[in-house]
This record gives C-alpha cells, sequence and structure tokens, in this order.
C-alpha cells in the first residue's frame, strides 16, 4: 500500500511540475487519503528532494542583461533583461506551482505522527525554499499575496489582493529563521544545511536593506535592522570557521580553477548543484557559441580592475589604450575572468586570441569556461549557487551601508578576496574615485564604492550585478551606452597579443571582405547596429542607438493581464498599466 501511495505521490509531482500556474491545478479532494505516506522519514526526504529541481541553474547568467555585458543585435527599446513580459496566465514570472509542493508538503507533515525531531529538519528544508520563492517574487513584483497552506481550486483566497512587500519579507525570513535553527550543521556540496540558509539570509537582507535604502520612493522602514541581520548572518558562517577561500598560493591561476573542477571545492563553496545528479548545466556553450547572442564583457567592467599596486586606471589618461596594454600589471582576475594576450584554452595548447565571431566587443569571457569538448553540451562541472566570497562582500558592504565598517571588518572579509590574488590590502580611509563616483549616482561614501568595486570583479559573470543595480536603484546603468575594446582604425591590420602577427581587421557596413583574406586574420565589418566611437577609429560599441532614459518603475516586473481579468482585486504595478 505505501508502495502505491509512494508512486502517487511522486505522480502528483510531476504533474504538478508541468502546469504553470496553481490555478490550473484541478481540486486536490483525494490527497487527504495520502497522510500514511508522510509517516517515514525516507518518505519526508524523498518529497523534500524533488526542490532541489527548483534551483534554477541559469541565474548564474544574468550578467548578460547587465553593464558587464553587451552583444551586437536589435535589443528591444527597454533594454537588457530588467523584467520579462508576461504573455499568458503564469507567465514572466507569476507562476506558483512551486509555492503550491512546497505548501503540501509543510501541510501534510503537520499531519504525521512522526516526532518533531524526525520532522523538523525536512520542514526546515521547505520553508528554506518557500524564503527562496518568495524572495524572488518581491524582488520582481515587490507585493505579492502570501499563502502558507495550500489552496484549492475553489479557495477563496486564491482570489484576494496582494500582501505588502514588508508583511511578505517578515514572514520569509521567519522561515528562514526556522530553517537555521534545525537544518543540518554538517557542511556538504549538494546538500542545504544550516550554513546556506544563513548564506541565503545573508544574501536578502542585503538586498532588502539596500533596497529599502535607495528606494527612498517606496518609504519602507527597518534599513537598518536588515543590515544588521545581514551582518549577524553573515558573521556566523564567519566566525564558524567552517569555509575560507580556496587557495594554492597561486594568484595568477586560483580564482579560475575555482569554477574548472567538475566536483566544486568544498572549503570555499556552500552549495553547488551537481552534473553528477543528472542535472545538467551547459555553462561553456553559452560563451563558445555562436548562437549565444554574441556576449561580450563590457570596457566598463575592464576598467574597473586595479592595478597590480592596488590603484585605480587613471582616469585623465586618454581613452585610446589598446588591448594588449589593458591586460598588463592589472588585477589578476582580469586574466582569469576575460581572454587575455597570450591565452591558452584548457584542453588545448595552442594561444588564442579573443574570438569576434563569439563576441562583439573583443573582450571575451572566459571565467568558467571548459576545454572544446564541452562547446555543443557535455558540461559536467558542478553550478555554483552559493559561496563564501559573496558571505565576505555581504558583511563588508552591509558594514560600509550601517555606517560601522572599521580596518578589522575591512581585514576579516574584503581583504582575505584580494589576498587571494595578490592586491595590496583596503585600508580606511579611502578616497573617493572619481570614476565610480560618476557611476554610482546615490551614494559618495569612498567606502561604499570601493566595495562594490570589488563585489562587481569578484562575483562578475555569476549572475549578480543585474540585481545590484537594481537594489541600488542605479537603473541608469542599464541604458548606458557600452564600449569593447579599443580600435585604432579600419583598414588596418591590428596585433592584438603582441606577437608580431595581425589578428584583426576592421571594415565599414557598405565594404566588402576580401577574397584574399590574409590566414590567421579575422576580417570585422561593422554595421548599421554597432560602430567605432570616433568614426573610423575609437572603442567598438555593439549597440550606438540611443535609449530611452530608465524609469523607477521599471524596476518591478508587470503582472499579467490575464491574472488581473481572472483576480479583480490584484493590481497592476505603477508603471505598467498604459504600456502593457
Amino acid at each position: 500500500m505505501k508502495q502505491i501511495l509512494f508512486i502517487s505521490i511522486i505522480s502528483l509531482l510531476l504533474l504538478s511540475s508541468c502546469n504553470d500556474d496553481f490555478l490550473e491545478l484541478p481540486p486536490t479532494t483525494k490527497l487527504g487519503e495520502s497522510i500514511e505516506f508522510f509517516e517515514t522519514k525516507t518518505a519526508l526526504e524523498t518529497y523534500t528532494n524533488s526542490f532541489y529541481n527548483y534551483f534554477d541553474r541559469s541565474e548564474i547568467l544574468n550578467d548578460f542583461y547587465s553593464d558587464n555585458c553587451e552583444h551586437i543585435g536589435s535589443p528591444p527599446p527597454i533594454r537588457r533583461g530588467v523584467y520579462t513580459i508576461p504573455t499568458a496566465l503564469g507567465s514572466g514570472g507569476w507562476s506558483w506551482t512551486q509555492l503550491r509542493n512546497i505548501n503540501y508538503f509543510l501541510d501534510m507533515c503537520s499531519k504525521s505522527k512522526l516526532s518533531s525531531d524526525d520532522k523538523n529538519p525536512y520542514i526546515a528544508l521547505a520553508r528554506f525554499f518557500r524564503a527562496k520563492f518568495y524572495f524572488e517574487k518581491v524582488k520582481t513584483f515587490g507585493d505579492v499575496p502570501w499563502y502558507s497552506r495550500p489552496l484549492n481550486t475553489n479557495d477563496d483566497e486564491l482570489y484576494k489582493a496582494r500582501d505588502t512587500r514588508t508583511m511578505v519579507m517578515d514572514s520569509l525570513l521567519a522561515d528562514l529563521d526556522f530553517a537555521i535553527d534545525y537544518l543540518p550543521v554538517a557542511k556538504s556540496k549538494n546538500k542545504i544545511t544550516k550554513w546556506t540558509a544563513l548564506a541565503l539570509k545573508s544574501r536578502i537582507c542585503l538586498y532588502e536593506g539596500t533596497w529599502r535604502k535607495y528606494h527612498t520612493e517606496v518609504s519602507l522602514t527597518k534599513v537598518n535592522d536588515l543590515l544588521s541581520d545581514c551582518v549577524d548572518a553573515s558573521k556566523q558562517i564567519m566566525d564558524a570557521g567552517v569555509y575560507t577561500l580556496y587557495s594554492t598560493g597561486n594568484p595568477n591561476r586560483d580564482y579560475f580553477e575555482l569554477f574548472q573542477p567538475t566536483n566544486a571545492y568544498t572549503e570555499e563553496v556552500i552549495l553547488a548543484r551537481s552534473a553528477a545528479e543528472g542535472n545538467y548545466f551547459y555553462y561553456t556553450p553559452n560563451f563558445t557559441s555562436t548562437s549565444n547572442g554574441n556576449y561580450g564583457a563590457t570596457y566598463s567592467l575592464v576598467s574597473s580592475y586595479l592595478m597590480k599596486n592596488g590603484q585605480a586606471v587613471n582616469p585623465d589618461l586618454p581613452d585610446t589604450t589598446c588591448y594588449f596594454d589593458e591586460f598588463q600589471n592589472k588585477d589578476p582576475r582580469l586574466a582569469q575572468s576575460i581572454l587575455y594576450p597570450g591565452y591558452i584554452r584548457v584542453g588545448t595548447t595552442t594561444k588564442a586570441v579573443t574570438d569576434f565571431a563569439e563576441n562583439r566587443t573583443g573582450y571575451q569571457i572566459i571565467k568558467r569556461v571548459g576545454p572544446p569538448i564541452e562547446d555543443q553540451g557535455g558540461d559536467t562541472r558542478d553550478a555554483i549557487m552559493f559561496r563564501y566570497a559573496e558571505v565576505l562582500l555581504n558583511y563588508a558592504e552591509a558594514k560600509a551601508e550601517l555606517g560601522s565598517i572599521t580596518q578589522e571588518d575591512i581585514d576579516q572579509s574584503i581583504n582575505l578576496i584580494r589576498s587571494r590574488v595578490a592586491l595590496p590590502p583596503l585600508t580606511l580611509p579611502v578616497a573617493v574615485d572619481d570614476v565610480l563616483d560618476a557611476m554610482y549616482l546615490n551614494t559618495s561614501d569612498p567606502i561604499i564604492l570601493e566595495i562594490r568595486r570589488e563585489r562587481r570583479n569578484e562575483l562578475a559573470f555569476e549572475g549578480f550585478r543585474r540585481d545590484d543595480i537594481k537594489r541600488w536603484a542605479e537603473g541608469h546603468l542599464f541604458r548606458s551606452k557600452q564600449e569593447g575594446i579599443y580600435i585604432t582604425g579600419i583598414h588596418k591590420f591590428i596585433d592584438l597579443d603582441n606577437d608580431g602577427n595581425p589578428d584583426l581587421y576592421v571594415l565599414l557596413s557598405t565594404e566588402t571582405v576580401p577574397s584574399n583574406k590574409v590566414p590567421g586574420v579575422q576580417y570585422f565589418k561593422l554595421s548599421d547596429v554597432n560602430g567605432l566611437s570616433n568614426g573610423t577609429k575609437g572603442r567598438i560599441i555593439p549597440f550606438n542607438s540611443t535609449l530611452p532614459a530608465f524609469q523607477n518603475w521599471e524596476y518591478l516586473s508587470p503582472i499579467p493581464t490575464e491574472e488581473l481579468t481572472l483576480n479583480p482585486k490584484l493590481e497592476q504595478n505603477p508603471g505598467w498599466d498604459e504600456l502593457y
């Protein structure tokens, strides 16, 4: 009998995962008869294991939609994927199937006759995922309905109004606190533990605290409480001594190697999703395929890396630094993230230059790119979801935003990260960097600006930058005109890696690539969409059209109109009423 019930429950999970919205699910009048399924710890583990599929590995590609990356093409007027336009019920992020599965488990678990000691670790895991679910909803829509129990199709609560952002955040943080108390303490690469829950709380509290601080238009309170909670959660991980930064003492290689192994380095990685579990994420093809939209890094990102002596690039120098010189004497993370002169790809033995068929800025991304065998799939490496460096950055930023950061705080966080790549330590007081001050419009605090630089460089291409821009209310960066490498001129043979052999030849859009091409030279043809910053020379501008100014209402996504019709108590997010 129990085997039949087990199969029924798993079938239900598989079926429900195919639905985009729980409003479309049939009434679950038979579910209450399955209570005996939940009377063994094995069954609870089996059910909660399905929640791990709720991790979206594609989130680590969110930098594509920020000022860290750019591509050639014809993006829509509203650019860079800040939000998704919904097309039907349950689209655009307004999907609730995950929550229904989580709440169903919690409801059935509460009725189980198992002891609290047996149930609480699995309840904690479910509440971790409910907190994560609602965090994504709040980031996307702001106010959303809070549901703490499974609903049937005839339930009146399906048609209630949205609950306040404050109420939802308080509720999901209560879920996380329960998870922290009852999840296992033993570290695990692929299983959620107390440390994973603390890392998520650190991430959430930093996001929400800075959102409320910089989005003054929403007039939300408890800013310092949230930032203090971020500090506390981060410090619990730091003080426990369970994690450290991966390092073999090689500053020119360790950062790159952190993202290369099939089995992630558990001294730093708090949680990874493993291909060994049958969950493959093909990261490499996103940067090595001509069908990926030709995403490349931007000059904005490249120029933000410090020199090896800890000094910023002099903003008074002419903006004509060639590709080769941009990589000389720089923060080692630059050459471990972006293809540098002399680069030899993993799994090969020959030097390679940036491939303009795979990126159109000239700055080709190599971070976490593996050997050529992965180009068409087969990337079996772990996808890192949480790592210790982020916790250290969260801690430092929260302390700085609170105005209480000390040299000891910096030494315990930022300077540990810098030490891995042999950069000089950051010391107080910090002078204002004019470039950073001009980039970020909502703060001129020099230590906050430097921590933002460190965060951008350390976490580049890991999916954080888009959310960072949103929470800092710096939406203008989504519309800034991005640039690539400096081109000395059209109709010139350019030696990118300074080895004495030409690598690149640039033509106008109206010209034809010559039939007698020089071997080893890429012929890069400009188009009506891209260009050079100074006509026939200058930095590559992958998309040279003027874009509309960013509006505050664009920080939140629209709710599908079909949902508003179905539930009249829902109200559209401001700004979208007339545009969508």
